[in-house]
């Protein structure tokens, strides 16, 4: 994994000194951006964010604690040093008391400043490391489920395509239905590439108001717009080193779209409100529930940023299209549920996999999901029976002429016939049976007396 590299700036009267220090800083995976007085680090602190700032206290044109000041007013995290060959106990007082993180007297070892920068990155490196790991906290689901892979025919080919793409650095583009499982054959694509090591983070771009996607993204700089009183650092800078997956791109605006083109052709961006280039190595994969070939035709999507982003496309199957995955799925939804439930259910009855597997599935394996999470907290058997699925699963599957009627039945015969029906579909509970029926639990024990 690629080390990352952070920014300092070095403000030193000394081009030789100061060229010293920025190859010591680059040596430490810094970013030096070096200047020669007052005025230009002044610039620099004013339109670039650095939390790490070494500076010469005496300058041609003003002090390193006059610069001290300014920092720390634009930024009181910021990491300030001082390196003096002319200090009193009068400027150490006052540095000290503006924030002053620690001072270096000259003559100096390069042993010193060595040690000095090590020690910096390793302080920049555990915050933003904290930083990756809050917000993968913060995108974490309630529940951990763990994958699953299906095995029909289908996903053989898909898997085969994951293996081919997983190792390349490439934007992948996955579509499907809404719970298909774009974001876990995302999870999949990262887990497999060499990116593995780095943080994996998510976007829902549709879930965001368009203003907000792109601070999200890029993140900003403080006072970059009314009420951004510090500095953000987005998304894309977070997953450094790692995958970014944007789920539903088809929400992002136009704009949004000519920056994120940008980004992919440079690995590069600006923060909102900023002016320096942030350089990063992340790894996109977009996600769609709506074709974009055909939100292309429309305007909503523009076309170089589409074909830009369709280089690997990857089109997931709804579940219906899946039969022979459903059962498997299912069990392993249940040994999950079962796990964290502290149940022991064994399995499902035959007529409940047969409703599952006949069944639409409109919201996919999500669907299924939250299906069987709801039977294994009203199952009390060893099996989960149709009686645990809900209504319209049932009644949905049932077949409107799955008991053959005799041809010359009468309307009595016609209805004896379809409540036995409707009483084996739920296994003989007639409260379920009543409700399928739209009929008073009283009324069918009363029918089910004139039954033979």
């Amino acid at each position: 994994m690629n080390t990352k590299e952070f920014p300092i700036l070095i403000i030193e009267d000394d081009p030789d000194m100061g060229q010293l220090l920025a190859q010591f800083a680059k040596r430490f995976h810094f970013i030096p951006t070096l200047s020669n007085n007052y005025e230009e680090g002044r610039q620099h602190i004013q339109t670039q964010k650095f939390d790490l700032i070494l500076s010469d206290l005496n300058l041609p044109d003003g002090t390193g604690i006059d610069l001290l000041a300014e920092a720390k007013k634009l930024n009181e995290n910021t990491h300030f040093t001082l390196i003096t060959g002319y200090a009193n106990v009068q400027h150490t007082i006052k540095a000290f008391k503006l924030g002053l993180n620690e001072m270096i007297t000259k003559p100096f070892e390069a042993s010193q400043i060595k040690a000095l920068l090590q020690r910096l990155y390793q302080m920049q490196s555990h915050a933003f490391r904290m930083l990756q790991l809050q917000q993968q906290l913060e995108q974490a689901t309630a529940q951990s489920l763990p994958q699953y892979t299906p095995q029909g025919q289908n996903y053989t080919q898909i898997q085969s395509l994951i293996n081919q793409v997983s190792p390349l650095d490439v934007p992948v583009l996955i579509q499907g239905e809404t719970g298909v499982g774009k974001n876990t054959l995302a999870k999949q694509i990262h887990h497999t590439s060499p990116q593995k090591d780095g943080p994996f983070l998510e976007i829902n771009c549709s879930a965001l108001p368009d203003n907000l996607i792109e601070s999200e993204l890029f993140g900003y700089e403080k006072g970059a717009f009314t009420g951004a009183n510090q500095q953000k650092i987005g998304l894309l800078e977070l997953a450094d080193k790692g995958t970014l997956l944007l789920d539903e791109v088809n929400s992002i605006p136009a704009n949004i779209q000519l920056k994120l083109l940008h980004f992919l052709q440079q690995q590069s961006f600006i923060r909102v409100g900023g002016q320096k280039q942030i350089q990063v190595s992340v790894r996109l994969i977009f996600a769609s529930n709506q074709d974009l070939k055909s939100l292309v035709n429309k305007g909503i999507i523009r076309e170089d940023f589409f074909y830009r982003i369709n280089i690997f496309p990857i089109q997931l199957p709804p579940l219906r299209a899946l039969s022979e995955d459903i059962p498997p799925l299912a069990e392993h939804f249940l040994a999950f549920f079962n796990h964290k439930m502290h149940k022991s259910i064994k399995g499902f009855s035959t007529e409940t996999l047969d409703i599952l597997k006949k069944y639409n599935w409109p919201g996919n394996i999500r669907e299924l999901e939250n299906i069987i999470q709801r039977a294994v907290v009203l199952c009390q058997e060893d099996k989960i029976k149709p009686i645990h699925l809900p209504q319209e699963l049932v009644t949905h599957t049932t077949p409107l002429c799955c008991s053959p009627f005799p041809e010359q039945a009468s309307l009595e015969e016609v209805e004896a016939i379809w409540i036995k029906h409707i009483l084996k579909s739920v296994e003989g509970n007639k409260i379920k049976a009543a409700q399928i029926l739209g009929i008073n639990p009283s009324t069918l024990h009363r029918k089910l007396k004139t039954i033979d």
